[in-house]
């Protein structure tokens, strides 16, 4: 039995820094899923979301040394999984497309247009869910990009459930007044919002 089993993020990374392989096993096996939501919540294809993943652990493999232990261990994993998505988008956008009918180049073209706004608003909201203090931070990202249940969420964090929404909440309108400027560059009709 592995006496490592049960201890915190933090220490696995600690003991796979040290050199037990172990260590870094359990943080993929407690965080693969999680992981793996994120980058196809991202991508929406299961193709590349597992490449996005693979890259995530790679990294993680790669910098563990790194982490440094201000924030918790699963927001240092999701800002490596967003960077993973990030990069593999960055380096799929700029490949070369086959030349073909016109009206077929002109819809992969849109296509990768849009696919380069939402990729960018990505970004955005990554940028602004970084500047979040992290009592707001991790119940969002547990929340709504994990898709945790509440009590879920307050499970993982020792909170209460209500505390964990109100901090949700709060955390929505934090994010909500850091992209307020996006809502002045529409690209196409505004509705009023209720």
């Amino acid at each position: 039995m592995n006496t490592l089993t049960g201890s915190s993020d933090e220490a696995l990374v600690a003991a796979f820094v040290a050199g037990d392989e172990s260590a870094f096993n359990q943080i993929v096996e407690r965080h693969a899923r999680w992981v793996y939501a994120i980058c196809l919540r991202y991508f929406g294809n299961v193709a590349d979301a597992e490449d996005a993943a693979q890259e995530t652990f790679l990294a993680v493999y790669r910098r563990a040394s790194t982490f440094s232990g201000t924030a918790r261990f699963s927001t240092w994993i999701y800002r490596v999984a967003t960077n993973a998505c990030n990069d593999i988008g960055r380096k799929r956008s700029r490949r070369p497309q086959a030349s073909g009918h016109a009206l077929h180049d002109e819809m992969i073209e849109v296509a990768a247009e849009d696919l380069l706004a939402r990729r960018e608003l990505g970004m955005e909201l990554a940028s602004a869910l970084d500047a979040l203090e992290a009592e707001y931070r991790e119940p969002i990202i547990l929340h709504d990009v994990v898709g945790l249940r509440y009590a879920d969420v307050a499970d993982h964090l020792g909170l209460p459930v209500g505390t964990v929404k109100s901090r949700i909440h709060r955390g929505h309108a934090k994010l909500a007044a850091t992209l307020a400027h996006l809502k002045t560059q529409p690209s196409g009709p505004v509705s009023p919002q209720t």
